[in-house]
Protein backbone atom coordinates (compact mmCIF):
# COMPACT_ATOMS: atom_id res chain seq x y z
CA UNK A 1 0.00 0.00 0.00
CA UNK A 2 1.37 3.44 -0.90
CA UNK A 3 2.10 5.81 1.94
CA UNK A 4 0.61 9.30 1.52
CA UNK A 5 3.23 11.86 0.65
CA UNK A 6 3.79 14.63 3.16
CA UNK A 7 4.55 18.04 1.74
CA UNK A 8 7.66 19.60 3.11
CA UNK A 9 7.11 23.00 4.61
CA UNK A 10 9.30 25.84 5.69
CA UNK A 11 8.61 28.44 8.32
CA UNK A 12 8.75 31.97 6.92
CA UNK A 13 8.41 35.08 9.02
CA UNK A 14 6.63 37.91 7.23
CA UNK A 15 6.32 41.46 8.42
CA UNK A 16 2.91 42.75 7.42
CA UNK A 17 1.00 45.84 8.48
CA UNK A 18 -1.21 45.42 11.55
CA UNK A 19 -4.31 46.31 9.50
CA UNK A 20 -3.55 43.59 6.95
CA UNK A 21 -3.03 41.01 9.70
CA UNK A 22 -6.35 42.00 11.28
CA UNK A 23 -8.10 41.60 7.94
CA UNK A 24 -6.45 38.22 7.41
CA UNK A 25 -7.51 37.08 10.90
CA UNK A 26 -11.06 38.29 10.31
CA UNK A 27 -11.40 36.52 6.95
CA UNK A 28 -9.95 33.32 8.37
CA UNK A 29 -12.63 33.40 11.08
CA UNK A 30 -15.36 34.07 8.50
CA UNK A 31 -14.10 31.22 6.30
CA UNK A 32 -13.68 28.91 9.28
CA UNK A 33 -10.03 28.13 8.49
CA UNK A 34 -6.68 28.71 10.12
CA UNK A 35 -4.85 31.93 9.22
CA UNK A 36 -1.96 29.83 7.90
CA UNK A 37 -4.28 27.95 5.51
CA UNK A 38 -5.88 31.15 4.25
CA UNK A 39 -2.50 32.83 3.77
CA UNK A 40 -1.20 29.79 1.84
CA UNK A 41 -4.31 29.79 -0.35
CA UNK A 42 -4.06 33.51 -1.08
CA UNK A 43 -0.34 33.34 -1.83
CA UNK A 44 -0.82 30.32 -4.08
CA UNK A 45 -3.68 31.84 -6.10
CA UNK A 46 -1.97 35.21 -6.52
CA UNK A 47 1.35 33.64 -7.46
CA UNK A 48 -0.42 31.42 -10.00
CA UNK A 49 -2.06 34.47 -11.56
CA UNK A 50 1.27 36.31 -11.79
CA UNK A 51 2.96 33.27 -13.34
CA UNK A 52 0.12 32.84 -15.85
CA UNK A 53 0.29 36.49 -16.89
CA UNK A 54 4.05 36.18 -17.28
CA UNK A 55 3.65 33.19 -19.61
CA UNK A 56 1.00 35.02 -21.64
CA UNK A 57 3.20 38.11 -21.92
CA UNK A 58 6.13 35.98 -23.09
CA UNK A 59 3.98 34.28 -25.72
CA UNK A 60 2.63 37.62 -26.96
CA UNK A 61 6.05 39.26 -27.09
CA UNK A 62 6.88 40.32 -30.63
CA UNK A 63 3.35 39.63 -31.87
CA UNK A 64 1.35 42.17 -33.81
CA UNK A 65 -1.56 43.32 -31.65
CA UNK A 66 -3.67 44.26 -34.68
CA UNK A 67 -3.32 40.74 -36.14
CA UNK A 68 -4.21 39.16 -32.81
CA UNK A 69 -7.34 41.32 -32.53
CA UNK A 70 -8.38 40.29 -36.05
CA UNK A 71 -7.96 36.60 -35.13
CA UNK A 72 -9.99 37.00 -31.94
CA UNK A 73 -12.73 38.91 -33.76
CA UNK A 74 -12.78 36.20 -36.44
CA UNK A 75 -13.32 33.58 -33.76
CA UNK A 76 -16.02 35.64 -32.06
CA UNK A 77 -17.82 36.09 -35.38
CA UNK A 78 -18.19 32.30 -35.58
CA UNK A 79 -20.05 32.17 -32.25
CA UNK A 80 -23.81 31.90 -32.86
CA UNK A 81 -25.71 34.99 -31.77
CA UNK A 82 -28.58 34.38 -29.36
CA UNK A 83 -30.91 37.28 -28.76
CA UNK A 84 -32.71 35.66 -25.83
CA UNK A 85 -29.79 35.95 -23.41
CA UNK A 86 -30.51 37.36 -19.97
CA UNK A 87 -29.51 41.00 -19.60
CA UNK A 88 -26.72 40.15 -17.14
CA UNK A 89 -25.10 37.89 -19.75
CA UNK A 90 -24.95 40.37 -22.60
CA UNK A 91 -22.17 42.79 -23.48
Amino acid sequence: MNEPTISKTQVVTLRIPIELKARLDQQARVQGVFVNNLANYLLTTQLSQIETLSVIEQRLQGRNLSDLKKKVNGLLDKVPHKSNLPEWDSL
